[in-house]
C-alpha cells in the first residue's frame, strides 16, 4: 500500500494480472485496426516486434507507471521494488 494508507493506482487496478488482461485486449485491437495499419510506418512497426513481446513491454510499463513493481519479475515474486529518481 502507498505510504498514506491509500492504495496505489497499481493496486486499485488489481495488480499485474488484471493489467496484463487489459493490455492483452488493447494490443490485439490495435494490431487489428485497419485505420492504424493503413499507415506503412505502423505496419512496419508491427513486424519489428511480436505481439507477445509488445504486450509484455506495455504491461511492464503500465505496472511501473501506476506505482507497481519496476519489472514483471518483481510482480510475480510479490516484491515491491521502487524506482527512485
Amino acid at each position: 500500500m502507498a505510504t498514506s494508507n491509500r492504495p496505489t493506482l497499481y493496486e486499485r487496478l488489481g495488480g499485474v494480472y488484471r493489467i496484463a488482461t487489459v493490455v492483452d485486449d488493447l494490443i490485439d485491437r490495435v494490431m487489428d485496426d485497419p485505420r492504424l495499419n493503413a499507415s506503412p510506418r505502423v505496419d512496419e512497426a508491427h513486424h519489428r516486434v511480436s505481439a507477445a513481446g509488445f504486450k509484455y513491454l506495455v504491461t511492464e510499463m503500465v505496472c511501473w507507471a501506476s506505482g507497481g513493481p519496476s519489472s514483471l519479475a518483481d510482480a510475480r515474486c510479490g516484491s515491491r521494488t521502487k524506482i527512485s529518481g
